[in-house]
């Protein structure tokens, strides 16, 4: 990319990003007077700049500074401004999250992965159970597609039982109508239990019971934009690992520090954020030219809820197969400022995604990313800028610490297989947005934005040669040095 002119649009969203981060880091250092100049300066920049997606993403970012700069000097009232009543009507949040499944080719390349894992994994057992703890976007038309795929089976379909967790009543009766629908239409013999709950709240001392389980079945489990909720602690030692989680670390942090030397995590805009520059986080092709501060591999955490159900889903529900989907970021750092930094940009790469997508459709599909925009992108930016401690719940990670944390509760990966990766490739050129990548990464899928990282898609399997559990006492890691080394 050439370098911006003095004073032209790029020159002045770098010069915008630049004070954002300014802002940022004033904040954090409780220089309020400072932050309050730069945020003046950031949004007299983004009202020069257009409506581009990087000027409409400054919106939520600005508002969440203002709020954290007004929030000491009344902090009676933090609460309400971190979580106003003005909040957003549960339908109008169904709809935005529909939208975003129907705009991005992301989570259909997601289902589409995983649909495929799935099938593969399961080949030639008849009785099959399959548990989706399911994100926000789930739509039915991703379950169907997995039934049509089940049904063409060469051995035909199996004995399926569905349950689908998720925390809308509404949304569980119209896809259990639409599957039982579509499963007597396809002749595939279908039970559909749903578990109306968030995964955080579920009780993981009794997943036998919420889940359903029965003997004689081959179970897989899909979690998708869900498992960081899990990470929510106090954002202090003790959230690391508990005194009733030990484990052995010797092998554990040695394999954290040889991923985090294979995978430094990027800066914004196209800056070293390590002294050599991983090639798989190359910078993305958006105008934000400006540098962050360096953004140090977090500290390894497997917080109880976490632990609790890992520990469970390896020795309760046994699953063949875990299919895991999550964002691609570091946003479960405690500094603010290096967590604004990665957010900025992920989000920017979000939002430019979102912008081509929407441009793509021949239908107008304006309104549509809006609304995206604001009710589910925006509220992932509120959580991450706002909230702090146990409150914060959008928690994203990276491939290489949610593999580290899947091999400390005894799983082993499971390299996707050529045809996976091809269907996830084959699902976002159909869309035809230009710009959308897929990467195989280590037998993991990324699926990138003009070569910037923002959703992973893993399998793994319990490890039955391990000897050792989440929740033990004493913990061997014998098997860690005998665990994928994709990273």
């Amino acid at each position: 990319m050439h370098p911006p002119t003095e004073n032209g649009p790029d020159s002045r969203l770098a010069h915008l990003g630049r004070a954002l981060c300014e802002c940022a880091a004033d904040v954090e250092a409780g220089s309020m007077e400072k932050a309050a100049r730069c945020l003046l300066r950031a949004t007299g920049l983004a009202a020069s700049t257009g409506d581009g997606p990087l000027p409409r993403l400054v919106v939520p970012v600005a508002d969440c500074l203002a709020r954290r700069l007004i929030r000491p000097m009344v902090p009676g009232v933090a609460d309400a401004l971190i979580d106003p009543s003005d909040h957003l009507d549960r339908r109008c949040v169904r709809a935005a999250h529909r939208s975003f499944f129907e705009l991005s080719p992301f989570p259909k390349a997601a289902v589409a992965v995983a649909n495929r894992v799935i099938l593969e994994a399961m080949e030639n057992e008849k009785n099959v159970h399959v548990i989706d703890f399911a994100g926000p976007a789930a739509q039915p038309c991703q379950w169907i597609q997995l039934l049509r795929d089940f049904r063409s089976r060469p051995e035909g379909a199996p004995h399926l039982r569905l349950s689908i967790v998720h925390d809308d009543d509404e949304f569980l009766a119209n896809v259990s109508e639409s599957l039982t629908d579509e499963a007597d239409e396809l002749d595939v013999p279908l039970q559909v239990h749903c578990v109306a709950a968030q995964i955080e709240t579920l009780d993981f001392n009794d997943l036998h019971g919420v889940l359903g389980l029965k003997s004689g079945e081959a179970r897989a489990i899909i979690c998708t934009l869900r498992l960081h909720r899990l990470l929510a602690a106090a954002d202090d030692a003790a959230s690391s690992f508990s005194a009733g989680h030990r484990f052995n670390q010797t092998a554990s942090v040695a394999r954290l520090q040889e991923m985090s030397s294979d995978s430094c995590p990027p800066s914004i805009g196209g800056g070293a954020a390590c002294e050599e520059d991983d090639p798989y986080y190359r910078s993305p092709a958006t105008p934000l030219g400006f540098v962050s501060p360096p953004l140090t591999t977090p500290p390894f955490q497997m917080p109880p809820a976490l632990a609790g159900f890992l520990s469970a889903a390896r020795a309760t529900v046994s699953p063949k197969i875990v299919v895991l989907a999550e964002q691609e970021a570091s946003h479960n750092g405690v500094s603010f400022r290096k967590r604004f930094a990665e957010a900025l940009q992920h989000y920017a790469a979000a939002y430019d995604s979102l912008d081509a997508a929407a441009a793509a459709y021949r239908r107008p599909a304006a309104a549509e990313r809006a609304e995206v925009e604001r009710a589910v992108l925006g509220e992932e930016i509120r959580d991450v800028l706002l909230r702090e401690g146990a409150r914060r719940r959008e928690r994203h990670d990276r491939l290489h610490q949610w593999a580290l944390r899947m091999e400390v509760a005894g799983f082993r990966g499971v390299p996707l297989s050529y045809i996976a990766l091809r269907q996830g490739d084959d699902v976002l050129r159909r869309c035809g947005v230009g710009g959308c990548e897929s990467r195989e990464h280590g037998g993991c899928l990324l699926l990138c934005w003009r070569s910037w990282p923002l959703y992973s898609v893993s399998a793994w399997r319990p490890d039955r040669d391990a000897a050792y559990g989440i929740g033990c006492d004493s913990v061997s890691t014998a098997s860690t040095a005998g665990s994928c080394t994709w990273f």
